[in-house]
């Protein structure tokens, strides 16, 4: 099987990920890719052998053609896009326009102005390892937020046993996406360490909205800028709800590893570990008084954004769903 691809926002980082990563899986052909103010390998030389110049376009409804669609644009950018091409191609946004369904939690994190809630209802939510089932009947997928999904592949396991979580989450620069600015410039955050957004960050709401028991009572957040390029790192402090014996928890995490393809525990977590790789890496230990701390990690451009929206199109086709991914081993020098 060939599924004819499109992609719109090729040229930002997850977008270059994007087509590096579909490049490499054998039942896809890239149909076009969206001109948006320069062709791309005039910005980025390095694909040049790509031969790519005969399918950049600059015309929407040519994309019409293709099988599937990927959008990698800004907030507020997908929706012009997304409109013209409904009903005619299944459509997976990377950006974050389309995650969250609920109009509470949506309008506190996003701009409510460009908000089109008709078109955001239509997407289902790209967590894998909880809404497989509900992915594969989908024709539209909204791809988690990279911190989101971090947080949420941690919480995965232990959920119903949540009282209280801390979660001290560090990034790298490629995070903060192609457009410097004060704060995400490399030169900038390459010798320093800081947190922002403290239990402000907008993807919150998608956490809240997948595990309903979490909110802003039991739950903190503290996004950090690390002084390196991919990856997030997570720290999670858990208080549990009530006493529960080691082996219980131990077979939370295993059975989560078991059900999930990229999903692997490892004695040590360390970024080195999932660069350049759709894995993600967790470890738990025990803390007194039945505490947990959770410690995870993932590449933020592959699990974390186009290696997970792969995963999502795998399934979306009846594709084994580690189809162009499992033979990406981590780059561990990078």
């Amino acid at each position: 099987m060939i599924v004819k691809i499109g992609i719109i926002g090729a040229n930002g980082f997850i977008g270059l990920e994007l087509l590096r990563l579909l490049k490499l899986h054998p039942n896809i052909e890239i149909k076009y890719l969206f001109i948006h103010k320069k062709e791309i390998t005039d910005e980025f030389n390095h694909l040049k052998d790509l031969n790519i110049e005969k399918i950049q376009t600059s015309d929407i409804s040519k994309f019409a053609e293709c099988d599937c669609v990927f959008l990698s644009l800004p907030e507020g950018n997908s929706q012009q896009y997304i409109k013209q091409l409904l009903g005619k191609t299944k459509i997976i946004d990377l950006g974050p326009d389309n995650r969250i369904q609920n109009d509470d939690l949506h309008h506190k994190y996003y701009n409510p102005d460009s908000d089109e809630k008709a078109t955001r209802s239509k997407f289902t939510y790209g967590f894998i390892e909880k809404n497989k089932s509900i992915i594969k009947s989908s024709s539209y997928v909204s791809n988690p937020g990279c911190f989101a999904l971090c947080a949420q592949l941690s919480i995965l396991p232990i959920y119903e046993k949540i009282k209280n979580i801390n979660i001290f989450g560090i990034t790298g620069s490629s995070g903060g996406g192609k457009i410097p600015s004060i704060k995400n410039h490399h030169s900038i955050r390459s010798k320093d360490v800081f947190s922002y957004n403290i239990n402000n960050h907008r993807h919150l709401g998608e956490i809240f909205e997948t595990y309903g028991k979490l909110n802003s009572n039991n739950l903190s957040f503290i996004p950090t800028s690390g002084s390196f390029i991919r990856g997030i790192f997570l720290n999670c402090f858990v208080e549990t709800n009530q006493n529960y014996h080691f082996d219980e928890i131990s077979n939370d995490f295993s059975n989560t590893i078991k059900n999930s393809k990229f999903y692997r525990h490892q004695d040590e977590i360390r970024i080195s570990n999932v660069i350049g790789s759709n894995y993600f890496d967790i470890n738990f230990k025990f803390l007194p008084n039945n505490n947990l701390l959770i410690q995870s990690c993932l590449d933020n451009l592959v699990k974390g954004a186009a290696g997970n929206a792969i995963q999502c199109m795998n399934i979306m086709f009846n594709i084994d769903e580690d189809t162009g991914l499992n033979k990406l081993i981590p780059m561990y020098i990078w």
